[in-house]
């Protein structure tokens, strides 16, 4: 965890360095929008043109009896995503989660938040309840 933490200091210590056009914190949460909408783009595209993964978005089944385990139902909920990105689709969308990544960064920095303490924090909190957080 200690490498992990490391390279997001650094990571937000690099964006400190480099931004220089969107510092504004509008620029910023618009550049993370884009960002996250270029994300969901790539993985349509995935589907709809390169056809490496199909999307089968069938209703989840949120109804089970008394004696299923909370394990049972994390198996029997799906992601939908069908087969594996191909190495230029995968390549696409490692682009677009780490433009994410650089925006999140970049808004965290304008606040002098810690993404490393943001992560921790965030584990925290989902550990405390474990399965039960259902997220």
């Amino acid at each position: 965890m200690c490498t992990n933490i490391t390279e997001l200091e650094d990571f937000q210590t690099f964006i400190t360095d480099i931004l220089i056009r969107n510092k504004s914190i509008l620029d910023q949460t618009t550049k993370l929008q884009d960002a996250c909408t270029h994300l969901c783009r790539t993985i349509s595209k995935a589907a709809t043109t390169c056809g490496c993964i199909t999307i089968d978005a069938t209703k989840q089944q949120y109804t089970f009896s008394e004696n299923t385990s909370l394990d049972q139902i994390k198996d029997l909920m799906s992601t939908h995503v069908n087969g594996k990105m191909c190495e230029n689709c995968q390549e696409l969308l490692e682009k677009e989660l780490g433009r994410v990544l650089f925006y999140l960064g970049a808004i965290s920095n304008t606040f002098n938040i810690s993404l490393s303490e943001v992560l921790q924090k965030e584990k925290y909190r989902t550990e405390i309840l474990g399965k039960y957080s259902l997220k």
